[in-house]
């Protein structure tokens, strides 16, 4: 009788191939750590079993994330047919089914299923890390730190699952308690690139703007593993040098990490445009930035992603004047709204990428009028604190350039009580 092969979590898989539970375990740390590997980690899991389903929904899951959708959805199918074979655990099927609801674009109906089989199984880290940017991606960060606080327990031991944890710390403002329990993820797996991001979002937010350029580089060093991710710990990096005023070292940044690639991924898209769109707001603007990502920003008018990331596609459109593409995508958006189950569609990311657009024209009143009623609810279109940071900071600017004297003074005093140290230029607005 074959051994019950087991993955690196302790769970059990149906595949009798140890090179392929091998490879499967060397795609979900791919996974987890933001490898520019974990197509090819799964890829070498399917090839050793190609019955093997869980390794099939897990290339399914990278494929996607790579924004090759056709092909996760085809792998996903692939894995849903294996899936069916008798023999498989209810674990497995269960697993699949839930990751198929998500490639599928049903995030929300995958919700319960993935609780219920955390329940049972709170090692299935792949599930885990796909609930915890569901809720991410929704600005749901309650949720993402009750979902960490539940699996500790079981993964004390983790470096992944404790990075998880110090970001849900973070994003609730628990800043003392996610500063060390990071460095010790950190201590335990010099690569754990989520774990730096969260030591990187702590600095920020508490205002350490020196101590996280000094230290972030070195943290950021070991993860020679990373793809787009590195650019991500990097436009950290010029957030600090730009709350600080070095706002030419923001910019080689942008030269060096954004300026000089062809931008093909949808989160090196996301943090251009935000680098691009402060520098902007704080002066120092470059028309050749948004040259260089608006002809990027078109490649995406036929492939709308998350809502976060169609906002800085439309950002990039209008700020590289490219009003004929700007206004086709905020009307499909306008008519996808009307359709939409999501409410934040309609009633948040249409008003702001209206405000968006008139800031741009110098529409300062018409800005303001669009973006200050759906302030609050900016976080549903998900992100970080830091990431949405630039649209309240883009309310602030309209007012201020629109002579709102009494909006400006009370967005520029919650602005300047945020945080200790941020940001010179907001401080020389005082």
């Amino acid at each position: 009788m074959a051994a019950v092969l087991r993955d690196a979590y302790g769970l059990t898989v149906s595949s009798d191939s140890r090179a392929a539970v091998d490879g499967y375990d060397r795609g979900v740390r791919a996974l987890l750590g933001f490898g520019a590997d974990t197509v090819t980690e799964f890829e070498s899991a399917v090839a050793a079993d190609p019955e093997f389903a869980l390794a099939r929904a897990g290339l399914a899951v990278s494929r996607y994330l790579n924004e090759e959708l056709p092909e996760g959805r085809a792998e996903m199918d692939r894995a849903v047919v294996a899936a069916k074979a008798p023999g498989l655990s209810a674990r497995e099927r269960r697993h699949v089914d839930a990751l198929a609801l998500w490639v599928g674009g049903r995030g929300n109906d995958a919700i319960p299923l993935i609780r219920e089989i955390l329940a049972e199984h709170p090692r299935d880290m792949m599930l885990i890390q796909r609930l915890y940017y569901i809720h991410f991606w929704q600005g749901r960060s309650a949720e993402m730190l009750e979902l960490t606080e539940s699996m500790r327990g079981a993964l004390e031991g983790d470096s992944y699952v404790l990075g998880l944890h110090a970001f849900s710390l973070e994003e609730n403002r628990r800043y003392a308690e996610a500063l060390p329990l990071a460095e010790r993820a950190v201590g335990m797996n010099a690569k754990d690139a989520w774990a730096v991001h969260a030591i990187a979002h702590v600095l920020y937010e508490t205002g350490e703007n020196d101590r996280g350029a000094e230290a972030l580089p070195p943290r950021i060093h070991p993860c020679d593993h990373l793809g787009y991710f590195r650019n991500h710990l990097l436009w950290h990096l010029a957030l600090m040098h730009l709350a600080e005023g070095r706002y030419d070292r923001a910019a080689a940044l942008f030269r060096s990490v954004f300026g000089r690639i062809s931008i093909q991924v949808g989160a090196d898209l996301q943090d251009s445009v935000s680098l691009a769109w402060r520098l902007d707001l704080f002066e120092h603007g470059d028309p050749a930035r948004w040259r260089h990502l608006g002809a990027a920003a078109r490649s995406w008018l036929e492939l709308p992603l998350l809502l976060f990331h169609d906002l800085h596609v439309g950002m990039a459109l209008a700020a590289a004047g490219d009003w004929a593409n700007a206004d086709l995508q905020l009307e499909r958006l306008r008519a996808r709204g009307k359709k939409s189950r999501n409410p934040t569609l309609g009633e948040v990311v249409v008003p702001l990428l209206e405000g968006l657009h008139a800031f741009v024209r110098g529409e300062h009143d018409d800005a303001v009028a669009r973006i200050a009623p759906i302030e609050s609810r900016i976080l549903e279109v998900g992100g970080s604190h830091a990431q949405r940071e630039v649209f309240h900071d883009t309310l602030l600017a309209a007012a201020l350039r629109g002579g709102d004297v009494a909006r400006s003074r009370g967005l520029l005093e919650r602005r300047l009580a945020k945080r200790p140290h941020p940001g010179r230029y907001w401080e020389s607005r005082a």
